[in-house]
């Protein structure tokens, strides 16, 4: 014996209203990953300034100053672990770490359950925004340049040539790389006194050129592995290119 009408029909609406719900949970999940897709841009961006920044640190421990460096109003900073991303260029942890800390959430559907006290109530499935505004406005504050301007060289993305050549120039401003001049010989015992030859003081006398990674680069036409291979160099050593030895024929 089949169910009245008016059953199979309440039965067939209900199934067509799930039906219709899930399909608007696809669409919501899929307008969510659309909206952490569109961060990514700006985050490596940023991981270069990172790693620009580190080139120039001196050994300091950066990841701790950007931890500790607070943005109005709240006053609340992001963890460490997000300047340790960025440097990796770990782009996924940032954005993970951003969405752990989101203060913005994002709807992906609504439906209707019994709570402990056996009433109706509508229980809401949500995702964290990424705040990519307040992660532009902690790292302008960390690197001392204006948020607008991180915001604007982040917004022309990764691939951009403007990108590279401006956070070069902004970095080269505010931190400039050590004078090789600068830095004081470690003087000889007293009891071995050693005799510079003609050719130590040739080169002692000569100009010193600085080059960033970027423009030595660009000088050399590196390919993309091999300007990797150089930027991590760079920001373990200063390297030192110096003339071959000549020698002299009897």
């Amino acid at each position: 014996m089949g169910l009245p009408a008016i059953g199979m029909q309440g039965v067939q609406t209900g199934a067509m209203g799930q039906a219709t719900r899930d399909q608007q949970g696809r669409d919501r999940m899929r307008e969510y990953a659309a909206r952490l897709a569109g961060t990514r841009d700006s985050v490596e961006v940023l991981a270069r300034f990172a790693q620009a920044r580190e080139e120039r640190g001196a050994g300091a421990a950066l990841e701790v100053e950007f931890a500790a460096t607070s943005v109005e109003p709240d006053g609340a900073s992001l963890p460490a672990a997000v300047w340790v991303a960025l440097r990796q260029g770990d782009l996924d942890a940032v954005i993970e770490t951003l969405v752990q800390h989101a203060t913005e959430q994002f709807l992906i559907t609504e439906h209707e359950q019994l709570d402990a006290s056996y009433r109706i109530a509508t229980v809401a499935e949500c995702r964290g925004l990424p705040d990519i505004d307040r992660l532009i406005a902690q790292f302008a504050a960390f690197v001392q340049i204006p948020s607008d301007v991180v915001a604007i060289v982040s917004g022309w993305g990764p691939d951009d040539p403007r990108s590279a050549a401006e956070i070069e120039r902004l970095m080269d401003q505010r931190y400039p790389p050590p004078d090789p001049q600068a830095t004081s010989p470690v003087a000889a015992p007293h009891d071995a006194p050693v005799e510079p030859d003609a050719a130590a003081r040739a080169v002692s006398n000569r100009s010193t050129l600085a080059m960033s990674s970027s423009e030595l680069t660009a000088l050399l036409s590196l390919t993309p592995e091999q300007q990797a291979m150089l930027t991590t160099l760079v920001r373990q050593a200063d390297i030192v290119v110096t003339a071959e030895a000549r020698t002299s024929e009897p």
